[in-house]
């Protein structure tokens, strides 16, 4: 259930054009503005969706669904804005945020682009309710779904993901996928403190490929929209985790376990499976 305020509203555009980080990439698709999962270390809490938001509340306790979102897109794809697009959903918030339950945006969008499809899509989620979409994902042959796996150990995760999903039920969400033939990539990003062997060996069974990043490379801001992440690992320990390069040896353990051409790093890892 939604813990979140919920403000539905309407959009004039769907499909907004992207470059920066998601360079590769042409478009990106957010069903929802706003996201309820409450990551310390999002950097979407820094940008403009939430310091213009009108509803005067924070980061995660409100929650946008843009209620025409699919059928704004089906009217774009009509008009052929999919042709060729590579289209990220979604960079500023999980399409698979509790809301969806109810509201079956992302669903609804993923309808359009069965019926459409954009030339390649990723969809990056650390929910496992995107088990659910399992077969229409499977009908959009240039799909990826990308769940976000950032530690072995949940008493980090619960540190600084305290409204998300568990781990083991994002790993699960990963293998049923992967099931169903749905390519699978595991979103390492930011690399959390833990047990980096353990975890590449846990999702090297369920993952096509894995992106591993850090805060530092990750945010967009060389760690300063990371603050508030950094200074509750420092507060509970975990200083060696909160310095530049820290992620380098646990890169080096996935192509050990993935094998070099499974293992992207930060964001030409995301855009290598556009190449």
């Amino acid at each position: 259930m939604s813990r979140a305020r919920i403000f539905p509203r309407e959009v004039t555009r769907i499909l907004t054009p992207t470059g920066g980080y998601l360079r590769g990439f042409t478009h990106t698709l957010q069903p929802y503005a706003g996201c309820e999962f409450a990551c310390a270390y999002c950097y979407v809490r820094e940008m403009g969706v939430q310091r213009a938001n009108p509803y005067r509340l924070p980061w995660s306790e409100w929650i946008a669904p843009k209620t025409n979102a699919p059928a704004r897109l089906l009217r774009d794809a009509e008009r052929g804005a999919l042709d060729g697009a590579r289209v990220f959903c979604s960079s500023a918030t999980d399409p698979y945020t509790p809301a969806e339950r109810k509201w079956r945006l992302t669903r609804g969008c993923l309808e359009v682009m069965a019926l459409h499809p954009p030339a390649f899509l990723t969809l990056q989620t650390r929910s496992p309710l995107v088990r659910r979409d399992a077969d229409l994902l499977a009908r959009i042959p240039t799909a990826l779904v990308s769940v976000s796996v950032t530690t072995d150990d949940e008493r980090v995760r619960r540190l600084l993901e305290p409204n998300a999903p568990g781990t083991a039920l994002r790993i699960d969400a990963l293998a049923a996928l992967r099931a169903a033939g749905v390519p699978t990539q595991a979103a390492v990003s930011p690399l959390l403190p833990g047990d980096a062997e353990r975890l590449a060996r846990r999702l090297e069974p369920v993952a096509d490929r894995v992106v591993v990043d850090d805060f530092f490379r990750g945010d967009g801001a060389g760690g300063r929209r990371s603050r508030a992440a950094l200074e509750r690992l420092r507060a509970a320990g975990f200083e060696s985790w909160t310095e530049p390069g820290y992620a380098d040896a646990a890169i080096e353990t996935f192509r050990r376990i993935f094998g070099a051409a499974r293992v992207g790093v930060s964001a030409e890892g995301f855009a290598e499976p556009l190449a």
